[in-house]
């Protein structure tokens, strides 16, 4: 009943402070807002919980030369008896025909058993079963998810049961899967679900593991994660007995992961990123709390004498301590209240949001059990920062010295302590700010950074094959045809084609051996292992990539004559040192042929803008269609004379009409490279979101700290005045003191975002740690910011009357 009592206390005492409540709310519901919305997101990408039956004994298994299986592996790993059930799937592309046109579909190619295996629900139709789907029969059946539904078909009723048409096959719909399903693949969200077969993945009847698909089993009772890994480890020397050729070094240890992991890998990102992002909008939270703790913190100097009398009378000390953090609890539950709306909005905003390189609104955030848990721990947490201080001092309070103190006495002897919440705000803010404007550094010089390329004048076409049509050649003829095509168009220099897009979303790797040396760079260099693509012949003229020496590929180079590759300087150097690179031969693996270095080109930027110039080897498109057993697109590179916009309407005509049944993305060089700069512009916002929103917090509270000090302190400023002080002395002095506190904020703030900018300097390319233009930027603006703030109550002490200040001796 005491409790209920401080709380209808508490309540009573607010309504006659709505100043109080507002900023109050205002405060801790910015903090909060964002707070929660980074909780639904860190959940959804580092702790995924897919939809799936029994997920607590759900695992992802992984080979000791691979993260994945080949589908004629998995078959005998599903039969071996380890796992109670195992299921597979790969995700791919797809093109979906509807009348004229073709749209490319993300895709998850699953085993006939996955429906059957994850239980998985529907709520449309049905799903398929492992009878009707077995790969050898070519099943055309497919589950389509509820955004497919919605956006393609209409949320028509009557699509179970429907034939459309995939990769230029009828697929008959049996079912939609509910809204809130969550798929087994880390921020996908897959438009269609198929079985298995030739149709969709042509490479299932190779052995080979790499670039096949990713394996969920799940452990039978009584086995632990060790066992099975020592299990399929012992399974995995046994298909390398066999198969000695395909599954090379697949005895080697095997790994069993959680299904988390096995997206994420087994860094400590997983761990670190939420830890790094929830400490840094936690300064966000943190400086509304330090807002409201200072509000509380002078509502309660202004009570000190109440609650010394209210302690002479009986009053326990305990009592006081609980009325005290009662009120501040009542504050974080508003708060809370403005923060969950303000929260809700932020997720449902971030469900539209397309994710730089993924292509669909796949965060899929949700209101669930966790964010109310951690809703209600924010707010027991917010409740105890803001009211700890001031309930502290209650509890310290002296009875007979409150009770003979003046007011103002009381008041200014609690100053150190909001002053203490003011540089905390500072600083917290400087660390925001400092990241922000390093990353806003950093993209400005990545955009002026040259990747070794020209992207000015460039149109790349990203085509989309049907898997099955083109196995065979892997699209050659057809990417040949658009070519001749493409050539003739008026203001075009040059075209080719590609397997891979360089600063893309996807390469591929390997290791060389050099035809009579060692496996690897020479005395274990730095670079362990080498990108690889195909091109065509024309490709370097039309990115603009300078042939430093020998030839480009030519008419000859096709299937049956000699294998040739092209290699960049960075390959030349670490492979071959000392000596020419031009007529050695090299290969990957001792199952096929060497190939012939006939040229070097300049080093380029491939994977991304940060790393350091990478080996990188170049087949001839017409000898390897595919660097991997991984079906790709085709990537047309255009090179004009003019504007590269000019030319994308006539090429995507020329590209689609070749083929009607497959799916084209047309669009500039630099807009299909700039995935990475979309992805850190993305981080960049949201940085700088957080940086503006602790900025005003800081200011708020440095303005409530410095009108307090001038509140408390009429007397001694009229007094002042009397004595011959000139409003400009007044002014500065006012000043002066507010800046001190934001210079001891800067200070702190500055060595702590030495500390967070070089432990996250892998994030930013082209710029120092230690940027001194990112750091005096910070210093300028929160020296600006402070001053602004602090001016108000100056301006207001400088033109105070002495005679109406003295009265309040």
């Amino acid at each position: 009943m005491d409790l209920v009592s401080d709380f209808r206390r508490a309540l009573r005492l607010f309504r006659s402070s709505p100043g109080l409540v507002l900023v109050s709310m205002l405060s801790l519901g910015l903090g909060m807002g964002v707070n929660l919305a980074l909780f639904s997101v860190i959940r959804a990408i580092f702790f995924h919980q897919p939809t799936l039956a029994d997920r607590d004994r759900a695992i992802g298994v992984e080979p000791g030369n691979s993260d994945q299986f080949s589908y004629l592996n998995y078959r005998d790993l599903r039969d071996s008896g380890i796992f109670d059930a195992v299921a597979g799937y790969r995700e791919v592309r797809v093109n979906l025909h509807t009348g004229t046109s073709a749209d490319s579909l993300s895709a998850l190619v699953v085993t006939a058993n996955f429906f059957d295996a994850a239980r998985l629900p529907v709520a449309m139709g049905r799903s398929f079963g492992a009878a009707e789907a077995q790969a050898e029969g070519e099943p055309r059946l497919a589950v389509i998810s509820h955004a497919l539904w919605r956006r393609r078909f209409e949320a028509d009723q009557a699509i179970v049961g429907r034939e459309i048409r995939l990769n230029g096959e009828p697929f008959v719909v049996l079912g939609v899967l509910p809204e809130q399903y969550q798929s087994v693949a880390l921020l996908s969200a897959p438009d269609v679900y198929v079985p298995i077969s030739r149709l969709v993945l042509p490479t299932m009847v190779d052995r080979h593991n790499g670039n096949a698909l990713s394996v969920i089993a799940w452990l039978p009772g009584g086995m632990t994660s060790r066992q099975a890994q020592a299990a399929v480890t012992n399974f995995g020397r046994g298909l390398e007995q066999r198969y000695p050729v395909e599954n090379r070094e697949m005895g080697r240890p095997a790994h069993v992961v959680s299904l988390v992991s096995r997206e994420l890998g087994d860094s400590p990102v997983r761990f670190v990123a939420p830890a790094i992002l929830l400490m840094l909008f936690g300064l966000v939270l943190l400086s509304a709390c330090a807002n409201v703790a200072g509000l509380l913190l002078a509502r309660a100097a202004h009570r000190q004498r109440e609650l010394a009398i209210r302690t002479a009378l009986g009053a326990r000390r305990g009592h006081l301590v609980r009325m005290l953090l009662a009120e501040s609890l009542i504050l974080a539950v508003a708060g809370m209240l403005t923060g969950g709306v303000l929260g809700l909005w932020l997720i449902r905003t971030l469900n539209m949001l397309d994710i730089p390189g993924a292509g669909a609104p796949n965060l899929a955030l949700e209101v669930s059990a966790w964010l109310a848990a951690y809703a209600v721990l924010l707010t027991l947490a917010t409740g105890l920062l803001c009211g700890l201080v001031p309930s502290w001092r209650a509890g310290r309070a002296t009875v007979a010295d409150d009770i003979q103190r003046g007011e103002s006495q009381i008041v200014t002897g609690r100053l150190w302590m909001r002053h203490a919440f003011v540089v905390g705000q500072v600083a917290s803010c400087a660390v925001l700010l400092v990241l922000s404007s390093l990353m806003i550094r950093s993209l400005y010089r990545l955009t002026a950074m040259s990747p070794g390329f020209d992207l000015d004048h460039g149109v790349v076409a990203t085509v989309h094959l049907d898997a099955a049509r083109y196995a065979v050649d892997g699209g050659l003829a057809l990417a040949e045809q658009m070519a001749d095509r493409v050539k003739a168009l008026p203001g075009v220099q040059s075209v080719a084609f590609a397997n891979i897009l360089a600063l893309g979303t996807d390469t591929s790797a390997t290791q060389l051996q050099v035809e009579g040396g060692r496996e690897g760079p020479p005395e274990g260099g730095p670079h362990a292992r080498t990108y690889v693509n195909s091109v065509s012949a024309g490709y370097f003229e039309s990115l603009g990539v300078a042939m430093l020496r020998g030839r480009d590929f030519d008419a000859h180079d096709r299937a049956g004559a000699p294998p040739v590759v092209i290699v960049s300087e960075a390959l030349a150097r670490a492979y071959f040192p000392n000596e020419d690179a031009i007529g050695r031969r090299v290969r990957q693996s001792s199952g096929e042929p060497y190939a012939e270095i006939v040229g070097i080109v300049r080093d380029h930027k491939h994977a991304s803008y940060g790393e350091a110039p990478a080996p990188i080897i170049y087949y001839a498109y017409p000898q390897r269609t595919r660097v991997s057993n991984q079906v790709r697109p085709i990537f047309l590179h255009v090179r004009t004379a003019g504007p590269s916009a000019a030319v994308i309407l006539a090429v995507r005509r020329i590209v689609t009409a070749l083929d009607v049944n497959i799916a084209a993305e047309v669009m500039t060089l630099r807009q299909a490279a700039g995935t990475e700069l979309a992805v850190r512009q993305f981080g960049e916002r949201v940085l700088t979101a957080a940086g503006v929103l602790a900025l005003l917090l800081a200011a708020i509270g440095l303005y409530s700290v410095m009108a307090f000090v001038v509140a408390s302190r009429t007397a001694e400023i009229g007094l002042r005045v009397a004595l011959g002080a000139s409003a400009r002395q007044v002014l500065a002095g006012v000043l002066g003191r507010g800046l001190r506190l934001v210079i001891w904020g800067m200070a702190i703030g500055g060595a702590l975002s030495m500390a967070v900018s070089f432990a996250l300097s892998g994030l930013v390319v082209g710029v120092s740690a230690a940027d001194p233009i990112s750091y005096a930027v910070t210093t300028l603006v929160l020296i600006v910011v402070g001053a602004a703030a602090c001016y108000l109550p100056a301006r207001r002490a400088a033109r105070m009357d002495p005679l109406v200040a003295l009265r309040r001796l």
